[in-house]
């Protein structure tokens, strides 16, 4: 976890015998965009002891006072709102003993200051077939991504980025931009929302599907899937268009799309990641397109594709087909490994219904150890329902 940048001037100091005199202390919160912010945060000072707990509201000028005995304390400084918050910051072991002290607490994003936070849980993209040999249920893609972390958090602004760079293929230019931690994407897809629209509790996830509707066909196709009740959906509107938009179901944001469409890769290939970027989604796409010769392509024709750094990924998945990966498409500080299903990559494969997942650990909680390989487990036809409630 972040440990937030401190400081404390002493004005004079509680003596042996005052042990159960108060202490004021003056905190000063830092790492904010102006003064109008500042009233939206609280200061929660626990001492590590006793356990007792104490608030403080913060000033219009980012100062928060509480009087409160000698001890040792963990200080939290948060802008929380129905118990869930954008901008945080903590102090670890923080000795009080002057009866006069001063601090500064630096606070940060969320998800810059916590060592979890939302990961990828459910990955369908392979789709399922029915009985006929092309009777297909294409575009019943979903993912969930899920709230691994002890607290409420906000899902408004986290994207979905898919890399460009196949696995199952050689590596080339796209793979040389690893090395100045950055990654080429196709496409990159965004929860809207303004901060404090969409929030999901510890252990909750969202769901986002490619179409959002009931591919079962009122269970006429067994193997089909019913995404009525996804919380997004992932509608790319152009001429050729080959899904209808939901009107019940949210939009993501559609920021960039080099093929103006979703393609995640039915047969496997096509890494995936969740991203928050520092500014607009969209004009940092705009802002950072670069022209690259598509890997898939038989023709020198260039596309645009998006250049995004690597230290904005909270969280990516590394997948490819058994026997076909090629190279890693992920550098292996976001995934040291790959989840890897039975199928063939490219235009030959898919609609085998392999359904990949996370995989539980201890007390429920979702393994996430950097390594797909090892975090994911491959399930033949076990993605679900998802249906309108």
């Amino acid at each position: 976890m972040f440990i937030a940048t401190l400081s404390f001037i002493t004005l004079f100091s509680c003596s042996e015998d005052e042990q159960d005199q108060l202490c004021s202390l003056s905190i000063q919160i830092e790492g904010t965009n102006g003064a109008s912010t500042y009233t939206k945060f609280q200061v929660k000072l626990t001492e590590q002891k006793s356990g007792a707990i104490t608030t403080a509201t913060v000033n219009d000028k980012g100062i928060a006072t509480a009087t409160v005995p000698q001890g040792t304390y963990k200080i939290i400084a948060e802008d929380a709102e129905n118990g869930a918050c954008t901008m945080y910051g903590a102090i670890d072991n923080y000795m009080l003993s002057q009866k006069n002290a001063e601090l500064k607490l630096v606070v940060k994003p969320i998800f810059e200051t916590l060592d979890k936070t939302f990961v990828l849980d459910e990955l369908f993209f392979n789709c399922s077939s029915n009985d006929g040999a092309y009777d297909r249920n294409y575009y019943e893609e979903y993912l969930t991504i899920k709230n691994i972390s002890d607290k409420p958090l906000y899902a408004d602004g986290l994207s979905i980025a898919i890399a460009a760079d196949p696995n199952y293929s050689e590596a080339g230019k796209m793979t040389e931009y690893l090395k100045k931690n950055q990654i080429v994407i196709s496409q990159l897809y965004t929860i809207p929302g303004k901060g404090r629209e969409h929030i999901v509790k510890p252990g909750q996830s969202i769901v986002i599907a490619h179409s959002a509707v009931d591919h079962s066909e009122g269970g006429k196709k067994a193997k089909a899937r019913n995404l009525t009740g996804a919380d997004f959906e992932i509608f790319v509107p152009s001429q050729y268009a080959m899904t209808v938009d939901n009107p019940e179901v949210d939009n993501m944001i559609v920021n960039f799309s080099t093929f103006q469409a979703f393609q995640w890769g039915y047969g496997g290939g096509i890494s995936i990641m969740l991203v928050k970027t520092k500014e607009d989604a969209t004009q940092y796409c705009n802002a950072n397109k670069v022209a690259m010769n598509n890997p898939n392509a038989f023709t020198t024709k260039k596309q645009d594709y998006v250049i995004l750094p690597t230290n904005t990924i909270i969280d990516g998945v590394e997948i490819g087909a058994k026997g076909e990966l090629v190279h890693k498409a992920l550098p292996n500080d976001i995934d040291r490994g790959a989840v890897l299903i039975d199928d063939t990559p490219g235009m030959m494969g898919g609609f085998k219904g392999l359904f990949v997942q996370r995989k539980t650990a201890k007390k429920g909680y979702l393994q996430d150890t950097n390594n797909s390989t090892d975090d994911f487990v491959v399930i033949a036809n076990g993605q679900k329902n998802y249906i309108k409630k």
